[in-house]
Parts: structure tokens; C-alpha cells; sequence
């Protein structure tokens, strides 16, 4: 079952315009502001990257992972360093 859902879903991206895979900035900096932070790590898009952005004059990062079954993204983290790599 899980397998024929993951193909569901790919055929379905496969037919969606790549924009509206990703999320909404507006709604990313608004979560920024309302959480009080400076860097979001989230889960997949289908576009992993890092992203550098101004949130109130202070610069702030969002990092997105890649999916686990095709992109095999990891983020290592070590004091001062976020860096996103594939598998």
C-alpha cells in the first residue's frame, strides 16, 4: 500500500507545476516573525537548498531538506556551521 501511494504521489508531481512545491515566502517570514527566530530547518520541498533572507534587519537562513527516497539529503551541524549535503 505504502508503495503504490509513493507512486501516486509521483505521477502526481510529475503534472504540478514546480512553483506551488515550494512554500509561500510571505507565510515562511511570518512564521519567522511570529516564532522569534533566525534560522527554519524544515522537510522537504522537492527543492532542497539553503536560504539566505532579511527578517526584520537581521539576517536569518531557512534550510530545506531533500526527500529521503530520491535526494538523500542530510544537514550537518557543528557550532557556527549548517551544511546541507546529498547522500
Amino acid at each position: 500500500m505504502a508503495l503504490q501511494l509513493r507512486e501516486a504521489s509521483t505521477e502526481h508531481k510529475g503534472h504540478e507545476d514546480i512553483s506551488i512545491m515550494d512554500v509561500n515566502q510571505d507565510e515562511v517570514i511570518r512564521a519567522f516573525e511570529r516564532h522569534g527566530v533566525l534560522r527554519m530547518i524544515h522537510g522537504h520541498t522537492h527543492r532542497p537548498a539553503t536560504h539566505d533572507l532579511e527578517i526584520n534587519g537581521q539576517n536569518a537562513q531557512r534550510i530545506v531538506l531533500g526527500d529521503w527516497y530520491t535526494q538523500g539529503s542530510v544537514l550537518r551541524v557543528q557550532p557556527g556551521n549548517y551544511e546541507l549535503s546529498s547522500l
